[in-house]
């Protein structure tokens, strides 16, 4: 039986999963899971357990650091010559889902040309000119360009 306070912080670390953007982070929120679920009758509150278990989480990736190093898998800077299939169309479709940049209207617009549908089947079943479809897909694609452009500069 799991004591309230560890139902709270668990479902803590897990909102705080979603809103991840590293590799990094999600390793730590997933070892504090695990150190949640080893103690679940520890009645102490939701905050501190979430903070105690983020902290011996760093502390053991940390000694992992020291143990074992990371390395480059690639040789200088090149990319892996295999990319799995249908592998960029799920990276968009993250990255689009998780763009706040868009409206809805344009993320929904995204995710279908995204997923192969073209513009007269999203105009059929929006009841919408076709010309009136390809204006808005042309007006996303620009928008979609340009903030892809500015992550790639900022990256």
């Amino acid at each position: 039986m799991m004591s309230d306070a560890v139902v709270t912080a668990v479902k803590i670390l897990q909102e705080r999963a979603l809103r991840a953007n590293d590799t990094y982070e999600l390793d730590r929120i997933e070892r504090a899971l695990d150190e949640l679920l080893r103690t679940p009758e520890n009645p102490a509150p939701a905050q501190h357990r979430v903070r105690s278990a983020l902290g011996h989480a760093y502390e053991a990736i940390e000694r992992r650091k020291a143990i074992a190093p990371q390395t480059e898998f690639t040789d200088h800077g090149q990319e892996p010559g295999y990319v799995e299939f249908g592998f960029q169309e799920i990276e968009m479709l993250a990255w689009i889902s998780g763009e706040p940049e868009f409206k809805e209207p344009d993320r929904a617009l995204l995710i279908d040309l995204t997923l192969g549908q073209d513009a007269e089947m999203i105009a059929e079943r929006a009841g919408l000119p076709v010309a009136r479809i390809r204006e808005r897909i042309s007006r996303c694609r620009q928008q979609a360009r340009q903030l892809r452009s500015k992550l790639d500069l900022a990256a």
